[in-house]
């Protein structure tokens, strides 16, 4: 039986993307009848020559954002494969279901999303599964590695550790390859850079944990955050595809700050939306790192004019900050469909 997947060639974009990056839909796992680390070792098997990351989408299920904001779609296993080898200690991990509970709703202000008609009912996957994590206090408890191969962040940020070449892959990205949908490929730059530290609190989140929270910064480091992440490139999904899940958060009285992370996307759609952004609440060390790429209070707490959804959505690429060189593509221009026996 074939298995069908999605690939990312290492040197799509005009040599941009500089790893091999393949994404399976856990809908066409199933239709083959193989377990999630079978469906990996089949990807794998087809790149003996290459190293590559290996990400199972389950298109039905949500996840949450660094920022707090809930996509549709979640990570359910991902991998790293070198050679066709998947390291069996640290290759490969699962990312749990956590069941809905009241309690998570209370804890965690911006899970009030898992209520709303877009996402009810439906089953959350953020961080790794414990029975997956090894105690090693090098290991990072989030990220798979094989050989050259590093699959960080749950699936979001992958390496080739030898070459030390890196790319960022937010995940509405990746439901964009699932999709074939609409793709933006570039530099992350100092934005994106400074966005990734503005974080919530989550237990078991797919990249941070309980010791931050809304208004904090994760990275924590001054002017130096804008640099952190500035030289990698990114795919990203549209800014169009971004604007629509924060503005589903917005329109359920999510705040900035409060709720929901201080990312500038955020706070930049919360500020042309007229949506209240819970300024004191956000930290101090927060502030330098917003302030370092042109995000003051003063600047926030201007007048503006007040844009509707449907303006938004159409000036999402003038509205939300970061990308550089950012080039759009149809997902079909960048990704190949593949198939690997079993």
């Amino acid at each position: 039986m074939k298995l069908a997947y999605k690939l990312v060639p290492k040197g799509a974009g005009n040599g941009v993307v500089p790893l091999s990056l393949a994404f399976i839909d856990k809908k066409d796992i199933d239709s083959v009848g193989v377990s999630y680390r079978e469906a990996c070792q089949m990807v794998a098997n087809n790149h003996k020559e290459d190293a590559i990351s290996i990400n199972v989408i389950d298109c039905d299920a949500i996840t949450v954002t660094s920022d707090g904001i809930i996509a549709d779609g979640a990570v359910v296993a991902f991998a790293s494969a070198d050679r066709g080898k998947i390291n069996k200690d640290f290759g490969y991990m699962t990312v749990s279901e956590i069941p809905y509970s009241e309690k998570t709703i209370a804890e965690e202000p911006h899970m009030k999303q898992w209520n709303t008609p877009f996402y009810r009912g439906r089953r959350l996957h953020r961080g790794p599964n414990a029975e997956d994590r090894k105690p090693l206090e090098s290991h990072n408890e989030n990220m798979t590695m094989t050989g050259r191969m590093t699959n960080n962040n749950t699936g979001s940020e992958m390496m080739n550790v030898v070459d030390m070449t890196e790319i960022l892959v937010p995940f509405f990205g990746q439901t964009e390859i699932i999709k074939d949908g609409n793709l933006l490929l570039g530099l992350a730059g100092p934005v994106i850079s400074v966005g990734i530290g503005m974080i919530v609190r989550e237990r078991q989140g797919r990249i941070f944990g309980w010791n931050y929270g809304a208004g904090k910064t994760a990275h924590n480091s001054g002017e130096f955050a804008k640099t952190v992440k500035s030289d990698y490139p990114a795919l990203a999904a549209d800014k169009k595809v971004l604007a629509e899940y924060i503005l589903r958060a917005l329109d359920i009285n999510m705040v900035p700050g409060r709720d929901i992370g201080c990312s500038p996307a955020v706070l930049s759609l919360a500020k042309a939306y007229g949506k209240p952004i819970a300024f004191d609440n956000i930290e101090e060390s927060a502030w330098v790192e917003l302030e370092s790429v042109g995000f003051s209070r003063e600047k926030l707490e201007a007048p503006s004019k007040v844009m509707s959804r449907d303006e938004i959505i159409a000036n999402a690429d003038e509205i939300i900050p970061g990308m550089e060189d950012g080039i759009k593509y149809k997902a079909s221009e960048l990704v190949e469909k593949r198939f690997a026996e079993k």
